[in-house]
């Protein structure tokens, strides 16, 4: 919260700052639904409407589609590179998981000067802080409490370790997956295992599978799942 001069807006019960205008907050550049596009609908790549041109990547959520049965997904990868971010894919975990529908949005720690009518907040260097024709977007929690459930092995021969956590999002809630996308560690071997996700939503859990080298188990993970939604 700003300390001395400007404006900033908070949100009841806990008087959380939603708008500040000496600290950038997310901001939702671009949002909407991704479906199946490659492979018979199995793979989704969806393509911003116009890139991101900063040197981090964007932050993308999803949120799939509620269903019945598990949905998975896996091979998840932020497109482009360094100042020409273009777009996203998601991809099933296997035929026997849901194939790829729901929501999305992306934002970063800026502002973009988008909107026709309304209000604008500058910093620093003129630099866009907040837009009105930009939602904000708030972090409403994370998690990394995750049961290791038991192993096996994949058709290749490779060693797939089972990991479970609660976990229960509401409609208007999404999940981060620029972090579902990189590889995980086994001990002395960097970048071993390419993991999966399964969403439950009826049994409110979350499932990860991780598949590594043969011969390599592991009974830890640490990846952090962190969900959002945005204001408006």
């Amino acid at each position: 919260m700003a300390e001395t001069f400007g404006m900033s807006f908070t949100a009841p019960p806990d008087g959380r700052v939603i708008i500040d205008s000496e600290f950038f907050r997310l901001t939702v550049i671009h949002k909407g639904r991704y479906v199946g596009t490659e492979e018979s609908g199995n793979s989704s790549t969806t393509l911003f409407s116009s890139p991101f041109t900063t040197q981090e990547q964007p932050l993308i959520f999803i949120r799939p589609d509620s269903a019945a049965g598990m949905i998975g997904m896996a091979n998840i990868e932020v497109l482009g590179g360094p100042g020409n971010w273009t777009g996203f894919r998601v991809r099933i975990y296997n035929n026997y998981t849901i194939k790829p529908v729901g929501r999305w949005f992306a934002g970063i720690f800026s502002g973009a000067p988008v909107a026709q009518f309304g209000a604008r907040i500058l910093g620093p260097g003129q630099k866009v802080i907040f837009d009105t024709g930009t939602p904000a977007a708030l972090f409403v929690r994370a998690t990394n409490t995750w049961t290791f459930t038991g192993s096996g092995q994949t058709g290749q021969g490779q060693t797939i370790n089972y990991f479970q956590a609660p976990f229960a999002m509401a409609e208007d809630e999404y999940v981060l997956i620029n972090n579902m996308g990189v590889g995980v560690n086994t001990i002395g071997v960097e970048n071993s295992r390419q993991i999966g996700f399964f969403w439950d939503y009826p049994n409110r859990l979350i499932n990860v599978g991780a598949v590594g080298i043969p011969g390599y188990n592991a009974s830890f993970l640490g990846i952090t799942i962190v969900v959002a939604r945005m204001t408006s």
